[in-house]
């Protein structure tokens, strides 16, 4: 193919656009030549408009956690009026962590998140901290996410078959969560607009499914009064630890915000585009959380509800609606809500592995990083899939819901803080860098004080023991993959010279 060379002004104005500068020197060598880009020069398509892009943030929020961990939260801190609190609480967490992610995300609009971030303000080592993160976010966050979220999934289908709550058998759960998790991987490899149109379809389910427990909550608060909120803070706990635990299932619920800054790639304009998509997405679906858990509690007494195990969305509806409306019809729609979740959850894990692969941070990056003819990121696909049955068919029966978010959520919050850092560390060491939306320095302070307090208080032994998976299992097992990782960026980065082989190599972001 001939070279087309661009001055590097137009490459660093074409990046601060969202438009990416290899893009422009294809389509220019593509006309000059008469030929079509190969699968390794091939880009993927803008096809994400703001109300698309506002669905894929809903839908990634929106999945089991507002279905499910009411109840583990409320058995972790004790009372309703706390319990409640802690939402609210990871609401205004969420919103600042939301408000930083938009000046990250309009200073370097390319896809890849934390990845870019990190790689800009971090240079030396060369790629180490990138590389750790994109080994952490593709191998532990995205698939025990995806896992959790594939295993209600199952679960709520089964209560719709069963008639009941928990007491399933392990094996069809974790069978229906592997289904569900390969359906979602092979939509989004072979049917890439129908899979974005399941995807915007369910995002309405799940507002629905919200409203209507919403709504249903109301009605029953206002004929039999508020009788859970009596005493609203009675029992409530006092010790550092169940608040981490309460915490990290909250931040779990809330997650999903920063999905557009992993594939910006593919948002039309995208500096007008993500913040609007981004925080409009979550201060709608913060709303919904609040007044849902508002409602649990008008139906439920709290002992229904610590009792309801991760369906206390079915428990509700059946109180409300009886068998047949709480036991076989609803059921089925929260299932319905929660696989959009998880369409939505594989659509941004497999963006990662796809930009970690074209920057040669992993072997076989010219499978991983190609465009199938399908036009998406089929073989990263196949990887975000494999990696999401694998902890959905691993861990201990009985506690594995909650491990899964505990494993994936630390290294999360350590990333998340080091990404803000990296912000600030830019605002002195990039100055020319356009940046569209700064955040406040408010909202900067509030994501790093909960990033350290998530990182260090799960070392501390909660109140009353721990089950059959030690506490401190989820913090070490993230920590002792951080250090692999280490070992690997050696071999892979050092070594090999991965990225000096990357496909990516002459596409600077500045």
């Amino acid at each position: 193919m001939q070279e087309v060379d661009i001055p590097l002004t137009s490459v660093r104005r074409a990046t601060v656009d969202g438009r990416r500068p290899s893009s422009i020197s294809l389509d220019t060598a593509s006309t000059i030549s008469g030929s079509e880009p190969s699968p390794d020069e091939a880009e993927l398509e803008r096809t994400l408009g703001l109300w698309s892009g506002m669905a894929i943030v809903i839908g990634t929020i929106i999945g089991s956690g507002i279905f499910s961990t009411p109840s583990l939260i409320l058995t972790a801190v004790g009372s309703v009026g706390m319990s409640m609190a802690v939402w609210v609480l990871g609401a205004a967490v969420s919103v600042c962590g939301c408000i930083a992610y938009m000046e990250l995300g309009t200073m370097l609009p390319r896809s890849g998140g934390e990845k870019e971030y990190l790689d800009t303000a971090f240079p030396r080592p060369q790629a180490l901290m990138p590389f750790v993160f994109c080994l952490a976010s593709l191998a532990i966050c995205s698939p025990s996410a995806l896992a959790a979220d594939s295993a209600v999934t199952g679960t709520y289908f089964l209560y719709a078959v069963t008639g009941k709550s928990a007491d399933h058998a392990e094996w069809a759960q974790r069978l229906l969560g592997v289904a569900v998790a390969v359906f979602c991987a092979f939509m989004h490899g072979f049917f890439v607009r129908w899979a974005i149109r399941l995807q915007s379809a369910l995002t309405v389910v799940k507002v629905l499914v919200l409203l209507l427990i919403v709504l249903v909550g109301l009605g029953v608060g206002i004929r039999r009064g508020t009788h859970s909120f009596d005493s609203a803070f009675a029992g409530t706990s006092a010790h550092p630890s169940a608040y981490v635990s309460a915490l990290f299932k909250v931040f779990f619920a809330y997650s999903g915000y920063t999905a557009l800054n992993y594939s910006i790639d593919e948002l039309k304009s995208p500096v007008r585009n993500l913040p609007r998509a981004a925080l409009g997405g979550l201060l709608v679906t913060a709303v919904l959380y609040v007044l849902s858990n508002a409602a649990y509690f008008m139906v439920l007494d709290p002992q229904a509800v610590e009792g309801s195990s991760t369906a206390v969305a079915g428990v509700f509806f059946t109180e409300a609606f009886g068998a047949l409306w709480g036991q076989r019809i609803v059921p089925v729609l929260i299932g319905l809500a929660t696989l959009g979740n998880v369409m939505c959850g594989m659509f941004s894990a497999s963006r990662v592995v796809f930009e970690a692969a074209r920057e040669g941070y992993l072997p076989l990056g010219h499978i991983l990083g190609e465009i199938s003819r399908f036009q998406s990121p089929l073989s990263a696909l196949c990887l975000s899939c494999a990696l999401t049955v694998v902890f959905i068919v691993t861990p201990p029966a009985g506690e594995a819901y909650a491990f899964l978010i505990d494993i994936g959520g630390y290294p999360l919050w350590l990333f998340y803080g080091l990404a803000v850092v990296g912000l600030l560390v830019m605002r002195r060491t990039h100055r020319g860098l356009q940046r569209p939306f700064k955040a406040w320095h408010v909202a900067n302070a509030v994501t790093l004080a909960c990033a350290v307090f998530m990182c260090v208080v799960p070392f501390v032994r909660p109140e009353g023991g721990t089950g059959r998976i030690p506490y401190w299992a989820a913090p070490v097992a993230a920590l002792a993959f951080m250090a692999v990782s280490c070992a690997f960026w050696y071999v892979q980065v050092v070594l090999r010279g991965g990225l000096e082989r990357s496909r990516n190599k002459r596409k600077p972001l500045i």
